[in-house]
């Protein structure tokens, strides 16, 4: 048998999963991601500690192999914006600086300097702390000795292509997540990095989504047990590799990517030119698929809203789980279920992690609002599935309004579609029709069958689609529901300021 090997590093999970070349999952494994918590804002990934999970997962995959089976190529997709510096001898210098780490904010003076508009024209991006330019800069300015001994910065996919190849590459969509590269010209931007003071040898050549990039190295197969010599290929965002495998990539479509965090992917086949005054926190790039970009914009904690809540105030839902044998976010979701719609009065704003494109603002805080006595947990996990399901729609209406996009229907991958509630609630708020894609691990998918274009399994990005994508459901907007729901998402829109506002001033008092 013939497979494919994809591999998602994301935030929270690592996953490594065998794909037929008609796009089934054969065998899909699974691991944490190790990140710790420094404080402050501050969390890294240990890239030792990384590849030796990464590396366990793979073993775990080919121990499940027949003699007569065969992986095609390998292609990997990975969270954006985190990475690391590595020596002249390829050990790391820092740990894996988290996309959501905020020392960035420490030298965001640098911006106003460059110009934030010159920034956008060359970039795509709208500037924010999470990209990686501005870790490099706070490396230069607070360990400027380590930078100096530094021969490449690597985000995440890239390492792992190190660590399988012994070569440096990325590819655009990586790239894009920088801060540092132009997608006009597709290249490493020396304008940004002269002002920067920052010298572009530090970057690996980047390539399209589906290019071979090395071959599995002799050290790398007893890592991993992969057979010497398995072609190895450029993936890209996690997002994006998700949006390729549904077919996120013609004009006009959008994804949205539920996962720790949450992202709207809009495709396109020319750059779509904003301005800053009406960009409000979108990023525009090159998408994984050749000569396509994308519009993406999203919530920076989604599905970490609900693990926070399960984490810290579910005691109770766990010891059921358990004695019932079920996941807690079934005993969760069954609670919410019995929860009226609008939670007994009850709201939430999901800015645990700041917010997103309706309001940049970093200080942004997540809040339950309209706490009363009466409310039980089932509410408050209500709340946070009506509150993310609002986010996500002023995101798209605010993309909307950017560009004119004239959206008929949602297709959505990640865990958070497994959440019967969730979507049913969010195709009412939305008022349209969300699309379920048969494979639950798109992102997995995607990135394998890039690997697959690399290798020449498939013609070109639309007869790898023709060939795997299937509809697995579709959530139409229940009429009644959208009635419900329309007052409170208003009612939302008018908080999200007031809230913001809020957060400005109590953020002071943040140890």
């Amino acid at each position: 048998m013939e497979y494919l090997l994809g591999l998602d590093i994301g935030t929270t999970h690592l996953k490594a999963g065998l794909f037929t070349l008609q796009g089934e999952a054969a065998a899909v494994k699974l691991a944490s991601t190790p990140s710790r918590d420094l404080g402050g804002g501050r969390a890294v990934y240990d890239p030792e500690e990384l590849w030796g999970r990464v590396s366990g997962l793979l073993r775990e995959i080919t121990g499940m192999l027949q003699p007569e089976d065969r992986i095609l190529s390998i292609g990997i997709a990975s969270m954006g914006e985190a990475g690391l510096l590595l020596d002249a001898e390829g050990k790391p210098l820092t740990p894996i600086i988290a996309w959501y780490d905020s020392r960035g904010e420490e030298v965001a003076g640098w911006i106003d300097s460059f110009g934030a508009g010159r920034i956008l024209e060359i970039t795509g991006l709208s500037p924010d702390y999470i990209y990686s330019l501005l870790k490099l800069l706070w490396l230069k300015t607070n360990e400027p000795e380590t930078v100096s001994r530094a021969k490449k910065w690597l985000c995440m996919m890239d390492y792992i292509i190190y660590r399988l190849t012994g070569e440096f590459a990325t590819d655009y969509s990586i790239a894009t997540r920088t801060m540092l590269f132009d997608i006009n010209r597709k290249a490493w931007s020396e304008e940004i990095a002269q002002a920067a003071g920052l010298d572009l040898d530090l970057m690996p050549k980047a390539y399209p989504g589906g290019t071979v990039v090395g071959q599995v190295t002799e050290s790398a197969s007893q890592s991993t047990g992969l057979e010497r010599g398995v072609p190895v290929c450029t993936g890209g965002h996690d997002h994006l590799c998700g949006a390729f495998a549904v077919g996120v990539f013609e004009p006009g479509k959008v994804l949205d990517s539920m996962g720790t965090a949450e992202s709207l992917v809009a495709a396109y086949s020319k750059i779509p030119r904003l301005t800053p005054d009406v960009i409000k926190g979108f990023g525009v790039g090159c998408h994984v698929v050749k000569d396509a970009y994308y519009l993406l914009g999203g919530i920076h904690a989604s599905g970490l809203c609900v693990e926070w809540f399960r984490r810290e105030f579910s005691s109770p839902e766990q010891s059921l789980a358990e004695e019932r044998g079920v996941s807690i976010y079934d005993i969760l979701v069954e609670a919410a279920d019995k929860s009226p719609v609008g939670a007994q009065g009850l709201m939430f704003i999901p800015h645990l992690r700041g917010a997103g494109p309706s309001d940049t603002n970093p200080h942004s805080r997540a809040a339950f609002l309209g706490i009363r006595e009466y409310h039980e947990r089932k509410d408050h996990v209500r709340a946070i599935l009506e509150g993310l399901a609002c986010e996500f729609a002023y995101t798209l209406r605010s993309s909307q309004d950017i560009l004119g996009l004239d959206v008929s229907k949602i297709q959505a991958i990640g865990g958070g579609t497994k959440n019967r509630l969730w979507m049913e609630i969010k195709a009412a708020v939305l008022n349209m029709p969300i699309e379920i894609p048969a494979v639950q691990e798109s992102t997995l998918l995607g990135a394998a069958l890039l690997g697959g274009l690399g290798a020449g399994v498939y013609r070109d990005e639309y007869e790898a689609l023709s060939e795997t994508y299937r509809v697995l459901y579709t959530y139409e907007p229940d009429p009644k529901l959208v009635e419900q729901y329309r007052d409170l998402y208003e009612a939302y829109c008018r908080v999200l300021p007031l809230a913001g506002e809020i957060s400005r001033v109590i953020a002071s008092y943040q140890a």
